[in-house]
C-alpha cells in the first residue's frame, strides 16, 4: 500500500467509520512513453514481408516484437516520450505512405485506491475532507 494510502487511512482511523467505509482496488496504468507500431502480422513470414514493404517506402527504423506476448510479430516503429510526439511520427510514416499505424500507451501498472463512505452526515463529510487535504492525488466526488 503506498505511503499516502496509508497516511488517509491513519487519519481516518479516529473516525471510526467501520462498514461505512469501503477500499476499492482499481487497476491504473501510469503512461511514461508510447510506442508507434503496426499491429502484429501473425506470422515470422507475414512480419518479414511487412518489413520488406516498410523498407520500400523508405523506413529504416524498425523493430520486429517476438517472443510469447500479443504483440509477437508486431512491427515497432519507435518510442517517444510524448503523444505528440508519436503522432508527429504517425504523420511522418503516413506521408510516406505507411498505413495502419497504431499508438500504445505504455508504462507501468500500479494500483490507485478508491474510498466509498456510506451513511454518514455533513460532520463526517467535512472531517473526511480535511483527511484528504494536502494529498495532491486526492479527489473528492459526492454521491447522491
Amino acid at each position: 500500500m503506498p505511503p499516502a494510502t496509508r497516511r488517509f487511512e491513519t487519519r481516518l482511523a479516529p473516525l471510526d467509520l467501520g462498514t461505512r467505509q469501503t477500499r476499492l482496488t482499481v487497476p491504473f496504468q501510469e503512461v511514461t512513453s508510447y510506442m508507434v507500431y503496426l499491429p502484429s502480422q501473425g506470422s515470422k513470414e507475414a512480419a518479414d514481408r511487412r518489413v520488406a514493404q516498410l523498407q520500400e517506402q523508405g523506413v529504416t527504423s524498425f523493430f520486429v516484437v517476438q517472443g510469447d506476448s500479443p504483440m509477437k510479430w508486431a512491427i515497432s516503429l519507435g518510442v517517444f516520450k510524448s503523444d505528440a510526439a508519436a503522432h508527429a511520427e504517425v504523420a511522418n510514416l503516413a506521408k510516406k505512405g505507411v498505413q495502419g499505424v497504431r499508438i500504445l500507451p505504455r508504462g507501468p501498472q500500479t494500483q490507485r485506491f478508491a474510498y466509498r463512505f456510506r451513511g454518514i452526515d455533513t460532520g463526517i463529510r467535512a472531517s473526511i475532507v480535511e483527511a484528504g487535504r494536502n494529498m495532491p492525488a486526492a479527489v473528492l466526488h459526492i454521491c447522491k
